[in-house]
């Protein structure tokens, strides 16, 4: 992505993609509303199995659907209290990101195919060659938001 902004860009690429986009224009909006959209439908498929454990340990079986709406509320809430009082939440959540992301979706995924199925010299060396620019990613955005946490402190 960074490098399709590059080149359509050039030295005048921003930070955020958006702020590339021409101003009052639709595909701006259609932007924004995404970029919106996507935390809010992801904070729901993160929460929903912690509030569903919390639920199923609970010994109430009446009310279950008032407790539901309490807790998933209070969690809601006290994420909201977390991001807007802990200084630095962003530069956390970057620095917890780069560690765990490429963990989950690189690094998994190649040793666990390598281990269930029998590869051939092509493909141990073609996935190697995915872990290594993994590594790569992983050093490069752990520093980078490393950095930026130092800087702001």
């Amino acid at each position: 992505m960074a490098t399709m902004g590059y080149l359509m860009y050039g030295q005048n690429l921003m930070s955020q993609i958006k702020l590339n986009l021409p101003i009052g224009k639709i595909s701006l909006k259609i932007a924004i509303y995404t970029i919106l959209v996507n935390p809010i439908t992801k904070y729901a498929l993160v929460v929903s199995p912690i509030v569903t454990t919390i639920e199923d340990k609970l010994p109430l079986r009446k009310s279950k659907f008032i407790v539901s709406y309490f807790i998933r509320t209070f969690f809601v809430i006290s994420a909201v209290i977390v991001a807007l009082t802990v200084p630095f939440f962003g530069y956390a959540m970057t620095f917890t990101g780069a560690l765990l992301n490429v963990t989950v979706s690189i690094f998994l995924p190649c040793i666990c195919y390598l281990k269930i199925k029998k590869s051939s010299y092509l493909e141990v060396m073609f996935i190697g060659m995915i872990l290594v620019s993994g590594s790569s990613i992983a050093i490069s955005e752990t520093y980078t938001s490393l950095e930026s946490i130092i800087s702001h402190v």
